[in-house]
């Protein structure tokens, strides 16, 4: 299930297994600090880069939500994501 950038005008899907592979490959010492870095900087903290979307978009609003009611738990938040976008509220 996808994550979603919580940046303004970002919104780039992000794989939840990404942030495993940035603690993998070094970046970060656990999950919960590659979740948090996510979190708060946006997909950069896993080596993407910002893409140019609209500020008010749907998805990025949404998903920075989730973060603020679920805090840590990333995969309930992909998951209520793709419950919103099986209902067609993201569109």
């Amino acid at each position: 299930m996808d994550l979603y950038c919580p940046r303004r005008g970002c919104g780039e899907p992000i794989e939840n297994d990404s942030l495993h592979d940035a603690v993998e490959d070094g970046l970060y010492p656990n999950y919960r600090a590659a979740a948090a870095a996510f979190r708060s900087e946006g997909c950069t903290a896993i080596g993407y880069v910002h893409s140019k979307g609209n500020d008010n978009d749907m998805r990025t609003l949404a998903m920075d939500a989730m973060y603020d009611l679920l805090g840590d738990d990333m995969d309930g938040a992909a998951s209520m994501m793709d419950d919103l976008e099986y209902l067609g509220l993201l569109d």
